[in-house]
C-alpha cells in the first residue's frame, strides 16, 4: 500500500487509461531501460485518499485526474492506489466522469496542443486514425475550432461509423490501396500518428503552405525524404511539424500551468456539452493483458479504460 509522501497525494483509483504506449513499453519496443518489476500506467482518475505534508488546494474525497505521465514517469497506474505529486493531480468538475478524465489525460492533451500549434480555422483537415482516442478528439475539437471540412481515415470499415459520429465529413479506409484517390485533398492541415505507408501516401495530399503534423509512428517506421520531395516541400512553402508531449513535460516551469489551462478548457467543453468523449472499451484490471492485445491489434475504437 503506497503512502502520500510530502508534496504527494494518494489516489484511490477508479479508472485507468490505457494507451498504445503502454503496450510498446511492455513489449520492450520502446528502447527504454526500465526497472523490474515494473507497474505500467501513466494516467488514473479517482478520489483523494490521503494528503501528504505541504499539499494545499486538495482535500480527502476530492475527485481528481492523476496525470502520472506528467511527473514525468511511466509507471504506477495499473493499481488500486497510486501516489503522485499533487502538482499533477487535477480536480474534476461534477460533469466529468473518471472514465472521461483518463480519456482526456494524454489523448485530449495531445489533441488540444496539436490544434494549438496547427490552426484549423477555415481550413481543410485530414485526420488519420480518426476512430482512435486522439483521432476522434482531433475531429471533434477541429470541428469546434471552425475547420472548413474534415476527412478522416480509419484502419477498417468497422471503424467508419465512429469517425463519422465524431464529426468527420467523409471517412475512408486507409487499409485499401486507393484511399488517397478517394480523399484526394488538397488539405491545409494533416494530422498523422501512423507513419509508414500512410505518411508516404498522405504527403502528396498537402496543400501549398499546408502543415503536416506528425505526432507518432504507430506503424513502426517513418518514410524517408528524397531530395526531389524535399525540394517540392520547400517550393510549396509547406511545413512538416513533429509533436510530442515530452517537449512540454520536460520543462517544469511550463508543465503545471500548461496542463492546468488545457484541462480547464477540455473539462469545460465536456461540462457545457460541446465536447463528447467516446469510451470504446472497459476491462477489469485483471484483464489488462486482453486490453493490451486489443490495442495492439488496432481493433479498438475510442478510449480503453481499465477498472480496478
Amino acid at each position: 500500500m503506497p503512502v502520500a509522501a510530502p508534496g504527494q497525494v494518494l489516489i484511490k483509483v477508479a479508472a485507468i487509461g490505457l494507451n498504445l504506449g503502454d503496450a510498446i513499453i511492455r513489449s520492450g519496443r520502446s528502447g527504454l531501460q526500465l526497472p523490474v518489476p515494473f507497474v505500467p500506467g501513466g494516467e488514473v482518475a479517482g478520489t483523494v485518499a490521503e494528503i501528504g505534508e505541504g499539499v494545499s488546494g486538495l482535500r480527502v474525497g476530492d475527485s481528481v485526474l492523476g496525470a502520472i505521465f506528467a511527473e514525468p514517469r511511466l509507471d504506477g497506474g495499473y493499481a488500486e492506489f497510486a501516489a503522485l505529486s499533487a502538482d499533477v493531480a487535477f480536480k474534476l468538475p461534477d460533469a466529468v466522469s473518471f472514465d472521461v478524465a483518463v480519456a482526456l489525460a494524454v489523448q485530449g492533451l495531445t489533441a488540444e496542443h496539436l490544434l494549438a500549434r496547427n490552426t484549423v480555422v477555415g481550413k481543410s483537415v485530414l485526420v488519420h486514425s480518426a476512430a482512435g482516442g486522439v483521432g476522434q478528439l482531433l475531429v471533434r475539437l477541429a470541428r469546434l475550432a471552425g475547420a472548413r471540412g474534415i476527412v478522416g481515415t480509419v484502419g477498417s470499415a468497422a471503424k467508419r461509423d465512429a469517425a463519422m459520429a465524431a464529426g468527420a465529413d467523409q471517412v475512408v479506409v486507409s487499409a485499401t490501396p486507393d484511399w488517397a484517390i478517394e480523399a484526394p485533398g488538397p488539405y491545409d492541415v494533416i494530422f498523422d500518428a501512423a507513419g509508414g505507408e500512410i505518411t508516404a501516401a498522405g504527403l502528396p495530399l498537402l496543400a501549398p503552405e499546408g502543415r503536416y503534423a506528425v505526432y507518432g509512428g504507430a506503424s513502426g517506421t517513418y518514410p524517408s525524404f528524397s531530395p526531389t520531395q524535399m525540394a517540392g516541400v520547400t517550393a510549396a512553402a509547406q511545413t512538416i511539424a513533429g509533436f510530442s508531449l515530452w517537449s512540454l513535460l520536460g520543462d517544469p516551469a511550463r508543465r503545471g500551468p500548461a496542463l492546468r489551462a488545457s484541462y480547464d478548457r477540455l473539462f469545460g467543453a465536456v461540462a457545457d456539452g460541446s465536447l463528447a468523449v467516446e469510451i470504446g472499451h472497459r476491462f477489469p484490471l485483471a484483464d489488462a493483458a486482453e486490453a493490451h492485445r486489443l490495442i495492439e491489434s488496432r481493433g479498438s475504437v475510442g478510449k480503453i479504460v481499465l477498472v480496478p
